[in-house]
């Protein structure tokens, strides 16, 4: 019985050790959290690059066809690239060549 009572503290010590590295490892704070919200940043991270990306990209088209300020000229070329693209027109010494998109086989 002595020896019993001498493991005792010993014993409760483990329980709470344990208490404290369970929640250590998956609480709210815990590690496991911290690496699933670092994967999530990245993520996110990602995304905002792609957005930001496609942003400039749309903000370069739009002042190549904007007509503000002083001296601002629109880029000729790039609106009749556009208006062919978009009306689908071709001009009389083009060469248009259609490709067959679902070719039969």
């Amino acid at each position: 019985m002595d020896a019993l009572k001498r493991f005792i503290p010993l014993g409760g010590l483990l329980l709470v050790i344990a208490y404290l590295g369970y929640h250590a490892w998956t609480g709210e704070q815990g590690v496991r959290n911290q690496m699933v919200i670092q994967t999530e940043i990245a993520e996110t991270r990602a995304q905002l690059d792609a957005v930001r990306a496609e942003r400039l990209a749309m903000e370069d088209r739009v002042a190549r066809l904007k007509i503000d300020g002083e001296g601002a000229e629109i880029d000729v070329d790039y609106l009749e690239e556009r208006a062919r693209a978009v009306l689908r027109f071709a001009h009389p010494d083009d060469v248009v060549v259609t490709l067959d998109v679902h070719p039969r086989g």
